[in-house]
């Protein structure tokens, strides 16, 4: 009896140890999946780029963070499926690029978005756009809001968000962080327009 105790509880442990090798491996392979779907929309700026064929979005931007050491290719909508690959474009904002009206993007706060945790005032960052145009923005703000309160959205803008607090020992929290920017400027093919 306690020989099969012991092979139960092998085959247990090896079994989640290959669960969690394939959920690592997954996950890895999606990041390199994603970045070449984003060098091939960059190439072909008016498709659709999935990062796999079965994908249900495909790549629409990339975030590019010197400061925090962070490059981030988005998909297009904010799905739970999506938001486990990569920051997502929330799609009833406006379209990315558009100056004149907010933009949405949302990540996880254990993964992707993790380092808005530190993130202050002031900061650069760069919105790459499918067409070449790189978008320059400065942090202007950074609130907790609940996760009904949209009315930032009503206000121009690019925002970051994801869920708060950080260090939640439950998910599905009401409360979000936020963070505003302002674009400073933005250029294509060598000219740059301030705004």
């Amino acid at each position: 009896m306690k020989k099969y105790a012991v092979l139960a509880f092998a085959l247990l442990g090896i079994s989640l140890f290959a669960h969690g090798f394939y959920m690592q491996g997954k996950a890895w392979l999606a990041q390199r999946l994603i970045e070449q779907a984003w060098e091939q929309a960059l190439v072909k700026p008016r498709t659709k780029v999935k990062p796999w064929f079965y994908a249900d979005s495909y790549v629409t931007g990339q975030v590019n963070w010197p400061t925090r050491e962070k490059k981030l290719t988005l998909l297009a909508g904010a799905t739970g499926r999506n938001l486990a690959f990569a920051p997502s474009h929330f799609l009833p904002s406006a379209k990315l690029g558009e100056h004149n009206k907010a933009v949405l993007i949302a990540g996880h706060n254990d993964t992707h978005f993790a380092f808005l945790a530190d993130v202050t005032q002031g900061e650069h960052f760069t919105l790459q756009l499918q067409n070449g145009e790189l978008q320059h923005y400065q942090v202007t703000k950074i609130d907790i809001i609940h996760q009904s309160d949209s009315a930032f959205l009503n206000v121009p803008g690019l925002y970051l968000m994801t869920c708060y607090p950080f260090d939640s020992l439950t998910s599905g929290t009401d409360l979000r962080l936020l963070v505003s920017a302002t674009l400073v400027s933005s250029s294509r093919g060598g000219s740059i327009i301030t705004s």
